[in-house]
């Protein structure tokens, strides 16, 4: 059984291991004991199983349920006394640059034969081997690592192991165990407006649900763009966030809970391809005079709450994305310290490209540092999802291409650029007039983009580690 107590002793048995341990001696003494202590039985617990061609073997496959896919790869190394002597403060740092936890991730410079977390969460390993979450660990460095459907992100941040650290580690994996499957919560944003933000996240959204992904699309732009677009009511519950937020605040979660879902539209749309079903998104928005005094309230801290509202719904959808204002408001701010990931949307001007080069290489790192700062261990972001081009004319040509290119690399921009560039098609203002995503028209060559993106982002192996 899982307590706090059996989590002390393993601490204290820990602080008594050499520090240059080799791996087989860390597995035996420590690893072993620790599982044990997460209650899991040796069926629950399956070594050397190869993935297949390619893919290598990891050290542990973990299972809550045998007759299920595993829930947790491990990835074990060594110890190394060096690495043991390092200040927690400068271990990250030291961590990232260190060949044992670049082995372990599965990084490139490792060797074209090293197989590590990168290569045992790629989703084309066979689904009854597949795990939702990875583990990194050599009885010094511990970080969980998260897949969603392709996606590959950091659960948590590279953390120390030490006497006092090991018990509130061993609850990260006790949530992993216990949430095999969350939603995974991203943003579009650029601090540029018309870029496309609120079209992207109700077609990225749309296309996700095409696939038979539960979609959850959040409003929190008092213009409503998003809500009116696929033909929601600003003002189906007024007042709700007022309502749910003293819920939260009183940890009565189970009311703030009801009140989320009353608060929830369901928007079903048909496609012209009789061959697949109709789809469906599930909204989340609000009246503008609610999200005022929402973002406005002096009595609250509005990021937690925030917060704490999502993950009410965490267990609901597959994916949550989350529209909001151009301005770099409290409401921004909250979604920057809340989301997983961010999608980058810039068009092919100069304003655009600024704005985006200034959030991928400082804004969100800055927010992830802000994060850690309050020791928020799990779900730790945002992660860059990338730069993706929006609203490009078809006749960019080669010089406007060369300016863009110059535009980057005079900013030492070297971050991922979405490979799909979104163009403009007038059956995307069609969809508009008509408040359904074009999704809905399947010949259209936007739709195909738009599959094409997510595709690349989420559903194709795609792995984010900035």
């Amino acid at each position: 059984m899982r307590s706090l107590n059996a989590y002390k002793k393993l601490a204290q048995h820990w602080a008594e291991l050499p520090t240059d341990y080799n791996e087989q001696s860390l597995e035996v003494s420590l690893v072993q004991p620790l599982l044990q202590s997460l209650g899991l039985n040796f069926q629950q617990i399956k070594a050397g199983q190869n993935l297949g061609s390619g893919f290598g073997t990891p050290d542990r496959l973990i299972y809550q349920d045998i007759n299920q896919a595993p829930v947790l790869v491990i990835e074990n190394k060594r110890r190394d006394p060096v690495l043991a002597a390092i200040p927690e403060k400068d271990f990250a740092a030291a961590c990232k640059n260190h060949t044992l936890y670049r082995q372990a991730v599965g990084y490139e410079d490792c060797g074209k034969n090293n197989r590590g977390i990168k290569h045992y969460l790629n989703n084309s390993v066979s689904p009854h081997l597949l795990a939702s979450y990875g583990l990194v660990f050599n009885g010094d460095f511990f970080q969980l690592w998260r897949r969603v459907d392709g996606l590959v992100l950091p659960m948590t941040p590279i953390q120390k192991v030490t006497k006092t650290s090991l018990p509130g580690l061993m609850q990260q994996l006790e949530y992993c165990l216990d949430h095999p499957h969350t939603a995974l919560v991203s943003a579009i944003w650029n601090q540029k407006g018309g870029v496309a933000k609120t079209t992207n996240i109700v077609n990225m959204g749309a296309a996700l649900a095409l696939e038979g992904k539960r979609v959850l699309l959040i409003d929190l732009d008092p213009q409503n763009d998003l809500t009116r677009g696929v033909g929601a009511d600003p003002n189906w519950l007024p007042g709700y966030l007022e309502q749910c937020d003293k819920k939260i605040q009183l940890e009565e979660w189970d009311e703030a809970k009801q009140i989320l879902n009353k608060a929830i539209q369901i928007r079903k749309f048909p496609t012209t391809d009789k061959m697949k079903k109709d789809f469906k998104l599930s909204v989340l928005s609000s009246d503008e005079k609610g999200l005022k005094a929402f973002r406005d309230s002096d009595d609250v801290e509005t990021a937690v709450i925030f917060k704490k509202l999502v993950k009410l719904l965490y267990l609901d959808y597959d994916y949550i994305f989350i529209d909001v204002s151009p301005t770099p408001d409290k409401l921004t701010q909250s979604v920057l310290l809340t989301c997983d990931t961010v999608l980058i949307p810039i068009d092919l001007g100069g304003k655009s490209l600024h704005h985006a080069v200034q959030l991928y290489s400082t804004t969100l790192p800055k927010f992830r540092e802000v994060r850690a700062a309050k020791k928020e261990r799990l779900h730790l972001g945002p992660w860059n999802l990338g730069i993706v081009f929006s609203n490009c004319p078809g006749d960019a040509g080669v010089v406007l291409e060369e300016h863009i290119k110059q535009e980057l690399k005079k900013s030492n921009f070297s971050g991922n650029q979405c490979k799909t560039r979104l163009s403009t098609f007038a059956q995307t203002k069609v969809a508009e007039f008509k408040h359904v995503p074009v999704i809905c028209w399947q010949s259209s060559p936007i739709t195909k983009l738009y599959t094409k993106l997510i595709d690349e982002l989420f559903l194709n192996p795609n792995f984010i580690d900035h």
